[in-house]
């Protein structure tokens, strides 16, 4: 082949090779645009607060983070606050033929609704084991995370670094597992929860301390191990030897999501008053299930928004923060 052959050749290969370059940098998701997602995953659980003990304005948000190869992240997220105080909300389950007396299940003003939530849309970026995220608020607001894999790299944990909205607490765990794919109450009654460490940072006033104060811990088991299945198999019960009322239930019916409710109350007030169901304050805790990339259950992340409303200007006998039950 002559010299000048050779070159048209090679001319051509050029021409279809940036050709093709050039076709793949307009494609969405394709190698040019591609961004690195967190460890691999796309949907985090989160819970996130501003919380300081001399605050009047803590606050305290659950989040649905889902993140998408060309670098944009979408919120989904639930939203209390002392400056807007609201009482608990009762969802659509009654416990039955459970340990604890038959109820019908609160959580927080809100989160037994997607009509409750508020979103949020922004960007990422990964670099090694720190994510930043930048939200596109009326002002921008970026977040900084610590990535650590989890469970043979089936979870990703999230451990807050700094936030320009005030956040002082956040954690977090992501898989790929869809958020309806929901872990059912007759296996979480069966695993064991000796596995899962109790984790929380709680803004509290309470009778024996009634001073405004941070309440936290961490590296103990959740005070309840073993929960009963209720009937109609969507709820669990159990009673601690108080004896407090303690149940979980999903959030909102019907259930093709992974977000859970916590409440517990003290039983004794409720006898002192002759009441069946304590109607005094209670404990109400918006949960979302951890579950792995193989549908392995590892707990919750969540936060409490037991706030008061019988002295709302003094903060009395009120609790606001986040908290994980997970392993």
């Amino acid at each position: 082949m002559s010299g000048y052959l050779i070159r048209a050749h090679f001319s051509r290969l050029l021409v279809f090779a940036v050709g093709l370059l050039l076709l793949a940098a307009q494609q969405p998701g394709s190698i040019a645009t591609m961004a690195e997602l967190p460890l691999g995953k796309q949907r985090f659980a989160v819970a996130v607060g501003g919380l300081s003990a001399d605050s009047t304005t803590n606050w305290v948000r659950l989040g649905l983070y889902d993140f998408t190869d060309d670098g944009t992240v979408t919120e989904r997220h639930w939203y209390w606050t002392q400056r807007g105080r609201t009482g608990g909300s009762y969802t659509e389950f009654v416990t039955t033929r459970c340990p604890p007396r038959e109820c019908r299940v609160q959580t927080a003003a809100g989160y037994q609704s997607t009509g409750g939530s508020q979103t949020l849309e922004g960007t990422y970026v990964v670099d090694g084991h720190t994510l930043r995220i930048t939200w596109e608020d009326d002002v921008a607001l970026e977040e900084e995370w610590t990535l650590t894999k989890r469970a043979g790299s089936r979870l990703a944990a999230l451990e807050l670094v700094a936030s320009d909205d005030g956040a002082t607490h956040g954690f977090g765990y992501g898989s790929n597992a869809a958020w309806d794919a929901r872990i059912p109450a007759a296996e979480i009654a069966d695993f064991d929860h000796s596995r899962l460490v109790h984790r929380y940072h709680i803004w509290r006033t309470t009778p024996d301390r009634p001073d405004p104060h941070l309440d936290e811990g961490d590296g103990r088991r959740f005070r309840i191990q073993e929960w009963t299945v209720c009937d109609g198999g969507r709820c669990l019960g159990a009673e601690s030897n108080t004896p407090t009322e303690y149940f979980i239930s999903p959030a909102d019916d019907p259930t093709e999501h992974r977000r859970d409710t916590l409440w517990h109350w003290p039983r004794g007030p409720a006898d002192g008053r002759g009441e069946y169901r304590y109607i005094g304050k209670s404990h109400v805790k918006p949960m979302v299930q951890i579950v792995d990339d193989d549908g392995g259950f590892h707990g919750w992340v969540g936060v409490e928004a037991s706030l008061n409303q019988t002295a709302p200007d003094q903060g009395a006998y009120g609790e606001l923060g986040i908290f994980q039950i997970a392993g």
